[in-house]
């Protein structure tokens, strides 16, 4: 599947939407493809332990879904969900999402400075955070049946929540390595510069490209194309382009039955041992592990 960029608000007449997702139909499988976009987005799972069999993908790191599961994501990280619904569940199961834009979170500080603490949680959203169980159970109780409330109301209960995750010491880090705007203090001009080269790797990875190329495509030189990845990714252009085709890879995976050899080159890597070898560096499991580590997950 495709690295997709999903536009959430894509009316400028909303600066935040959340939604709840109670899904009532049994269905074998679930998934959610693997994407990114230009909002944060809070994702709260409800009891999946009794419904929902499955796992979270985030940036580089995978982990199993439970009860209460938590996560926020900053814009760029590309993230996806897969799983199973239980045959022998009762019920459905429960999802509430926030997205939100940084540009309402800055307009709301420059007239409120006592919010400038959301700012702390939302630079460490490039790598995905999971927070606490007791911090989501706080979250839920607050944006249960939002959607029942006057929009003013719901205003008030979404800065309340924020509040709740500038709080939480248990948040931990998802990804080990940051995506997307990392940098929330970057003015528009750059913001776009690096929109246009992670899509530039998004729709080139799989071919042999060198940073000429991306310096081509942005009209840019080399000397600025290094500054905008060791500013903005916080890595240079080629362990950035590693780390998108190992992302790639997992995908592919946990997705479909296809040859490792096959994968290797469909996400661009020149032959099978230096994917094996790259692949192990990012993730500390050769390919081969790590899908047997998701097919166990599933069983």
């Amino acid at each position: 599947m495709k690295l997709q960029i999903e536009n959430v608000l894509n009316n400028d007449d909303f600066n935040w939407i959340i939604k709840e997702y109670q899904c009532k139909q049994k269905k074998d499988q679930f998934a959610c493809p693997w994407h990114y976009h230009s909002e944060f987005e809070l994702v709260l799972y409800r009891d999946p332990d009794d419904v929902f069999c499955g796992n979270y993908f985030a940036g580089d790191s995978v982990d199993a879904i439970t009860h209460n599961s938590m996560m926020l994501y900053g814009p760029g990280l590309p993230h996806m969900l897969n799983g199973q619904v239980r045959q022998d569940a009762n019920e459905g199961y429960y999802t509430l999402i926030l997205w939100f834009r940084l540009e309402w979170i800055e307009a709301l500080i420059s007239v409120m400075p006592e919010l400038k603490a959301v700012k702390t949680i939302l630079a460490r959203a490039s790598y995905g955070l999971l927070f606490s169980k007791k911090a989501a159970e706080q979250t839920h109780q607050l944006l249960n049946d939002i959607e029942d409330l006057p929009t003013h109301q719901r205003l008030m209960k979404v800065l309340q929540a924020l509040m709740i995750l500038v709080d939480d010491t248990g948040a931990q880090k998802l990804s080990a390595t940051p995506y997307g705007l990392h940098d929330i203090h970057q003015d528009e001009e750059s913001r776009k510069r690096v929109e246009l080269a992670r899509r530039f790797i998004e729709k080139n990875y799989a071919q042999p490209i060198k940073i000429k190329d991306l310096c081509a495509a942005l009209h840019i030189s080399e000397s600025s194309a290094y500054r905008l990845f060791e500013r903005h990714f916080l890595e240079s252009f080629s362990e950035h382009l590693k780390r998108f085709r190992v992302g790639k890879a997992c995908e592919q995976l946990v997705n479909t039955p296809l040859a490792i050899s096959l994968i290797a080159e469909q996400s661009g890597f020149n032959n099978l041992s230096n994917f094996n070898r790259q692949f192990k560096l990012v993730k500390g499991v050769t390919p081969s592990v790590f899908r047997d580590m998701y097919v166990r997950n599933h069983n």
